[in-house]
């Protein structure tokens, strides 16, 4: 495949709701505001449609670590690259042990370490795990002996800020659809002493959220209510809705702070930021979705600089539990 130097935000994988999982992958060219698709015969498509995987890139490859091959079971243990360049996906050895309900982007750590944090295991969507593995991305190693967290975690927000690997937001505890922890979980590991710490929790517990470090700080778009005692106005550390929240964590500071209610309730899409600005596509935008419909996603894409969000150019793609990836090369058509 032809490609080009640029900025480019992939949403690959996904599933729409309570009906399939999707193995489309998916790219939006910034600078020609253009989206091109597997689904439109543009791309190759995953081998193995998957949702709730852990993803990442390095050398112009996309990896792509476990998931559930179904909208709500079927948690696979398969690795699969894509070849940006060659537009080739292809199969690694497998995972250690099956993962899904991962982070949508892991952070590489010296230019070659992956760690595989948080998710559920085989056991069931509630199964959530503590568990830590190191991948070598050059040389398709596991190495299971780091530390693992002090909290189960799944869905984590995975950031990295001066030598700390962070986890943000999520779910945790075992009972379903519920946060057992005050807040929302915010943990680091430093893979160079292999050790965690737990810091300030987000100010509301919120998951299937998205986010990502922009200009030095972490920025968590939307989510999703996983504690109703949080929900309740009668009570004192009510915050309102979740799904309309920006919310900043000043890393060297620890402190969280809300900027202004975002245009819509998003939540179960992909947040990325680009040199200058900050984006959030797909997903769901409504504050409940109506399952029914043959799909309830939404296929918007907006950009913020700072201050406004502006609407961009439509996908013909709507999902939600999609990898997120943002590169600096990509298909030109």
């Amino acid at each position: 495949m032809k490609t080009k130097k640029g900025e480019f935000i992939w949403a690959i994988g996904g599933k729409i709701e309570n009906k399939y999982t999707v193995a489309d992958t998916t790219v939006y060219d910034i600078e020609a505001n253009e989206w091109y698709s597997s689904e439109n015969n543009q791309l190759e498509p995953m081998p193995y449609p998957v949702q709730g995987a852990g993803w990442t890139f390095l050398n112009n490859k996309i990896f792509c670590f476990g998931g559930k091959t179904k909208p709500h079971s079927g948690c696979s243990d398969f690795i699969q690259i894509y070849d940006i360049k060659k537009d080739e996906w292809q199969l690694y050895n497998n995972l250690p042990k099956p993962r899904s309900k991962l982070g949508k982007f892991y952070p590489v750590v010296d230019n070659r370490y992956l760690y595989l944090f948080g998710g559920d295991d085989d056991q069931g969507p509630f199964s959530r795990v503590n568990w830590n593995w190191q991948y070598d991305l050059l040389n398709d190693k596991w190495n299971t002996n780091v530390a693992d967290a002090p909290y189960t975690q799944s869905f984590p927000l995975p950031s990295y800020h001066n030598g700390w690997l962070y986890y943000s937001t999520g779910n945790t505890g075992n009972k379903p659809e519920q946060n057992t922890y005050e807040g929302a979980l915010n943990q680091r590991y430093n893979p160079r002493d292999d050790i965690w710490e737990v810091m300030k929790p987000c100010p509301i517990p919120t998951t299937d959220g998205s986010g990502d470090k922009w200009q030095n700080e972490l920025h968590i778009i939307g989510g999703w209510n996983i504690n109703e005692a949080f929900y309740n106005p009668n009570r004192e550390n009510f915050k309102g809705p979740v799904k309309r929240q920006h919310l900043v964590y000043n890393y060297d500071s620890d402190i969280w702070r809300f900027e202004s209610d975002l245009p819509g309730s998003w939540h179960h899409g992909g947040t990325r930021g680009s040199k200058n600005l900050l984006w959030r596509f797909l997903g769901t935008i409504d504050q409940d979705i109506d399952i029914r419909k043959k799909n309830p996603h939404s296929n918007k894409i907006f950009k913020w600089d700072g201050k406004t969000w502006i609407e961009m150019k439509e996908s013909s793609v709507r999902k939600m539990n999609f990898g997120t990836i943002y590169t600096q090369i990509g298909p030109d058509f």
